[in-house]
């Protein structure tokens, strides 16, 4: 008996070496939420939601004046080295960080007006864009989806950069007007589209705003497919919204299966 149970610390220690950031981030919250991002971007990414120029964050759990978020670099390639710690006034903690993402007051402005929001994500999902481009709501038509509300709202940068120079009024979010403008355009829901652009994303954990953005991504598969077929489709009504959270509590489930689905050593 005393032979198993040394044999059993041996192989925990063991475990624990092997492991690092395991061990880690089982006792660093923060740690835990940088590993949901490296995880979240490499999910999306295999679901072809993320492109090269997507991003994920997270708040930190130790200073919610912080978050966490990758240099400016493909979302695939992402990892532990990568995540730099961000101030909601959008400069980097290190004065020594590598570059940033240009789009990062997307998040700095959301963190700032939603004290309940702990991760973004921003993506270009081309499932999406034909929702901000046509003049036609993207709805929740999916029990999964049942988190979207009636409409989604959709952010038009050119009403938001109107007083900019003529040469300024770019497509990307890349100050704290445009990211404030944005996020109340959020307002208190999950999801913003950004018209010929893509979404911004919100949760209350990694988890939970990357099972939204994948379910955002398929409820407007479906309802473009629904579409095609007629131009009267029924979406979500307001008792099965209502009941939603109840029925689809548990963003644990998807986020395990879409992790399952990385390739080996992801």
């Amino acid at each position: 008996m005393r032979k198993a149970v040394v044999t059993c610390a041996l192989l925990a220690t063991v475990t624990i070496f092997a492991c690092p950031c395991r061990a880690q981030s089982a006792n660093d919250p923060d740690e835990a939420r940088i590993e949901d991002v490296i995880t979240a971007s490499h999910i999306l990414t295999n679901e072809g939601i993320l492109d090269s120029f997507g991003h994920v964050s997270a708040r930190s759990a130790k200073n919610p004046d912080h978050f966490f978020m990758p240099r400016a670099m493909p979302p695939a390639l992402v990892s532990r080295a990568d995540i730099v710690e961000v101030g909601v006034d959008c400069k980097p903690v290190d004065a020594n960080a590598p570059r940033l993402n240009g789009e990062r007051y997307i998040h700095c402005e959301v963190y700032k007006t939603r004290s309940d929001v702990q991760s973004v994500i921003h993506t270009h999902d081309l499932a999406v864009i034909p929702f901000g481009l046509t003049g036609i709501s993207l709805k929740p038509v999916l029990a999964q989806a049942g988190f979207l509300p009636p409409e989604v709202p959709l952010f038009e940068v050119r009403e938001a950069n109107a007083s900019e120079p003529e040469n300024k009024r770019g497509m990307l979010v890349l100050n704290a007007t445009l990211g404030d403008a944005l996020a109340k355009k959020l307002g208190a829901g999950p999801v913003v589209l950004m018209r010929g652009h893509g979404e911004t994303v919100v949760g209350r954990s990694v988890r939970e705003a990357t099972v939204r953005t994948i379910y955002t991504h398929i409820d407007a598969q479906a309802q473009s497919a629904a579409l095609a077929l007629s131009p009267d489709i029924t979406t979500l009504n307001a008792s099965e919204l209502a009941t939603n959270a109840a029925e689809n509590f548990d963003a644990d489930r998807p986020w395990q299966n879409y992790k399952q689905r990385l390739p080996a050593g992801r």
